[in-house]
């Protein structure tokens, strides 16, 4: 039973193809791996920067109450106490 030259040159070619592939293929998953943690990093960073300033917002409104009597937000104690701590030029 001998096997021929051919066969073993289609043997060994589909061997190296099969195995050149499987690189190409592993690689390009893990490429698209990363970029797919890039983007969700990114947009996890972006929704941090969000609710930072959303807390310095809520921060500032609370430090400077408003003015306005007509805001439903407006307190005048908060008003008051405000202009007490002020320190007067």
């Amino acid at each position: 039973m001998a096997v021929s030259s051919t066969a073993n040159v289609a043997r060994w070619s589909a061997l190296v193809l099969g195995i050149t592939y499987g690189f190409w293929h592993q690689s390009s998953l893990v490429k698209s791996e990363q970029a797919k943690a890039t983007i969700e990093n990114y947009h996890h960073k972006e929704e941090l920067i969000r609710k930072a300033k959303a807390a310095y917002a809520a921060q500032q409104a609370a430090k400077n109450p408003t003015k306005d009597p007509n805001d439903p937000a407006f307190d005048l104690e908060k008003l008051i106490i405000y202009y007490g701590t002020q320190e007067e030029l």
